[in-house]
């Protein structure tokens, strides 16, 4: 996966790994939501005890951000 300079540099500020990625990638029951943008999504997901939302490519080829998720994001992720 191609990680932008700008998600690079979100992971760092916010202490999500190269290996948390890799877990989230891992993912059997991955989720993405399409996002208002085309030819985006949104991965909300938890890894290691924390939630997370991933903005990727509809690919999944490049990671674009990633940010602690809201909570209604997180409930969101829990219904389903």
């Amino acid at each position: 996966m191609n990680i932008t300079k700008h998600a690079f540099e979100r992971m760092r500020e916010r202490g999500f790994t190269v290996e948390m990625l890799g877990k989230v990638l891992r993912r059997k029951d991955l989720v993405r939501d399409p996002s208002d943008k085309e030819g985006v999504s949104k991965i909300i997901t938890e890894v290691d005890n924390r939630f997370w939302a991933l903005i990727v490519s509809d690919d999944l080829k490049t990671l674009i951000t990633v940010r602690r998720a809201h909570e209604d994001e997180v409930q969101e992720a829990r219904e389903d």
